[in-house]
């Protein structure tokens, strides 16, 4: 049976893209854009889940969510994951737990995290998808099989497609289509790291030509020059008509004319592959932020009647700042005047009063909305001090003052099965040494200390409310201050704070609206915790890494190989860890050919986790030459150099090969001679 699931968003690009999202993984999703239409779609019928953004025109999320609830049977009770434009603040949390939410999650919202929780509420609800070949790079669409992120560049913009693929953290390969072109980005996490085109104009020795950089004939020649599997840009190193920086900045620019080339299509389509990797494709600069290359590309590329078609489908709306932070404090290059008009909008202004202004303010207002720096809100100015309030008044009612949620434990509640509670300890008799109580009473507090308040009433996360009571009313009577009352004062003492514990879980638990609120809180105590465990690992990882570092600058290979090897173990994702890893492992043992392999398996590892990093290149070219693979060596420190202009190590390398070449040209000939 396929799941059902309804998209409720204003946005309507990044609606139709998580459509497709979750289409591909198998559910049926109808979508709608305000909360009146929300209801309706809800009216028609009762799906399996719904998705609800928190602001909408018309009506607000928890106003919907306060009529689905508000229906009867089945209808009313359907599953509701709550998505909020702004941090979740406990305003906001209370209400979600009022309502019996499901989650509630912040934008942006990764889609791998987004498909996870919807998989959780109807994962065998969903229909099988059959496994599938990535699709590669310059595969016809036709080709392909059907994928999730597929659509057209009418529908969805490339500017919109951009920036939702950076909201959405996906890693992957776009394809985009127009006529003949096809152009291919590399994203990871979100941000576009390399690009690749089939237009000749933007081939690099057309380039170079347009720009003067080298001569027609030159260009012509490196072509005919050119071997299978060789860069041009190697040849016309090689042919000292560039040197390995010019070649670097060139490359550079190449990328970005094939990105910003984008902007000027009107039409076409777009797949992108999740997971997938291209090859062979330009490098983008490190420091070129989505925000940034949207708002360049707006600025200097696109058509102006494109612009000027947000100010005619959006004659109502006006201009607000963005709600998330994520969006908000992005880096983005602004000259003053550009600033100071970001910074003058207050949800107030009305999109039509820009619509006679001069080009330039134009273009400034469209790229800061397409990079998710400004925000288009519907209808009548919204209140910027305005926060979601409760309809039970009316809509100008004021928001009910805020109750604080219970503060997270440290762990999470057992997914299955009660956990049993530890007894609490049984009071001594009358003419007995507390100190054996006391030392029970200590650990026991000590223990609950590491719990959370399933745990510490002994039940399972999905106890009713029966269930919750029967077993504090048991170990509450055995841990009741009475009991200790002929005992010391630190035994009373301890015994209090014992039975607080208990009664502290039980008043949290046994409220269905608290204890929903409880359960968030621990999940995203959960989500914290992973986080900071993530980054205490990535930190010592990179200690590890520095010191191995400096031990291979003082020649201490064994040294280095060992905190490389612990920075592998802390951070097994680093593609540069890898890389020095192999070349530290092949510098203590560089006679064994199987350790030789080994090292080759890191730094080729090394190259595809950190493909952006000179270091993994510079590795391979130095083992393919300790190997005698020369031809190979110099197309890594080629490369290395190109990654990263003025690589010195790579540079050098290249030099050393020259040399060797001219010399034994030169050796060569004097044979002949002879």
């Amino acid at each position: 049976m396929q799941g059902s699931i309804l998209c409720i968003e204003d946005d309507r690009s990044l609606c139709q893209i998580l459509a497709k999202a979750l289409g591909g993984e198998g559910y049926r999703v109808r979508t709608a854009f305000d909360g009146e239409e929300a209801l309706v779609r809800l009216a028609e019928s009762t799906p399996d889940l719904v998705l609800l953004d928190l602001i909408l025109p018309r009506r607000d999320g928890f106003s919907v969510l306060e009529g689905i609830r508000g229906q009867a049977g089945p209808a009313g009770a359907v599953p509701v994951i709550l998505i909020s434009g702004s941090s979740a603040t406990p305003e906001y949390e209370r209400r979600a737990v009022a309502l019996g939410a499901a989650d509630l999650l912040t934008k942006p919202v990764p889609l791998e995290q987004l498909l996870r929780v919807v998989d959780r509420q109807l994962g065998e609800a969903k229909t099988p998808v059959p496994a599938r070949t990535p699709a590669r790079p310059g595969e016809a669409a036709g080709r392909r099989p059907p994928d999730a992120l597929s659509g057209t560049l009418d529908r969805l913009p490339f500017p919109a497609l951009l920036h939702h693929l950076h909201g959405l953290r996906a890693t992957g390969f776009l394809q985009l289509e127009s006529g003949r072109k096809r152009k291919w980005i590399q994203f990871r996490d979100g941000y576009p790291v390399a690009v690749r085109g089939n237009l000749v104009n933007e081939t690099l020795g057309n380039l170079l030509v347009r720009r003067g950089r080298v001569s027609a004939a030159d260009a012509a020649e490196s072509r005919r020059r050119m071997k299978r599997g060789q860069l041009q840009g190697e040849v016309l190193v090689a042919m000292e008509a560039l040197t390995e920086q010019e070649l670097a900045l060139a490359l550079r620019a190449q990328a970005e004319q094939k990105l910003y080339e984008v902007f000027t299509w009107e039409s076409g389509s777009f797949h992108f592959e999740i997971g997938g990797l291209l090859q062979r494709a330009n490098a983008l600069p490190v420091e070129a932020s989505p925000a940034n290359i949207l708002f360049r590309g707006v600025a200097r590329r696109m058509p102006t009647h494109v612009i000027d078609a947000l100010f005619e489908a959006n004659p109502g709306a006006f201009v607000a700042p963005a709600e998330s932070a994520f969006y908000r404090y992005q880096e983005i290059e602004l000259d003053a005047a550009q600033r100071r008009l970001l910074q003058s909008f207050d949800g107030t202004q009305p999109l039509a009063s820009f619509r006679a202004a001069e080009e330039p303010l134009r273009r400034t207002l469209y790229g800061l909305v397409a990079a998710g720096l400004l925000q288009l809100r519907g209808g009548r100015p919204p209140q910027p001090e305005r926060v979601l309030e409760r309809r039970d008044t009316g809509p100008t009612a004021r928001p009910e003052a805020a109750r604080p949620a219970p503060a997270p434990p440290a762990r999470q509640p057992a997914a299955a099965g009660a956990t049993r509670a530890a007894e609490p300890p049984e009071a001594p008799g009358p003419a007995g040494d507390d100190s054996e109580l006391r030392a029970r009473l200590a650990a026991t507090l000590e223990r609950f200390r590491g719990q959370n308040h399933f745990e510490i009433l002994g039940v399972d996360a999905s106890a009713g409310e029966q269930e919750i009571h029967a077993a504090y009313v048991r170990l509450a009577e055995r841990a009741h201050p009475d009991r200790v009352l002929a005992s010391s004062q630190a035994a009373r003492r301890l015994a209090a704070e014992v039975f607080t514990a208990l009664e502290r879980a039980h008043e949290v638990l046994v409220d269905p609206r608290q204890r929903q609120a409880y359960r968030l809180e621990l999940r995203r105590a959960e989500r914290e915790s992973a986080e900071r465990e993530e980054g205490r690992k990535a930190l010592e990882a990179e200690v590890q890494f520095q010191k191995g570092e400096a031990a291979l600058r003082q020649r201490d290979y064994p040294q280095a190989l060992l905190h490389f090897g612990r920075s592998l173990e802390l951070f097994p994702q680093e593609g540069e860890y890898h890389a020095h890893y192999g070349w530290a492992l092949h510098l203590c043992h560089p006679e064994e050919q199987r350790i030789t392999q080994e090292a080759l398996e890191h730094v080729r590892r090394g190259i595809k986790l950190a493909g952006d990093r000179e270091k993994p290149y510079l590795f391979m070219g130095r083992l393919c030459k300790a190997m005698g693979r020369t031809d190979v060596a110099e197309k890594m420190f080629n490369r290395a150099v190109q990654v990263q202009a003025g690589c010195a190590e790579a540079m050098s390398e290249l030099r050393l090969i020259h040399l060797r070449r001219e010399k034994q040209k030169g050796l060569i000939g004097r044979l002949l001679r002879r």
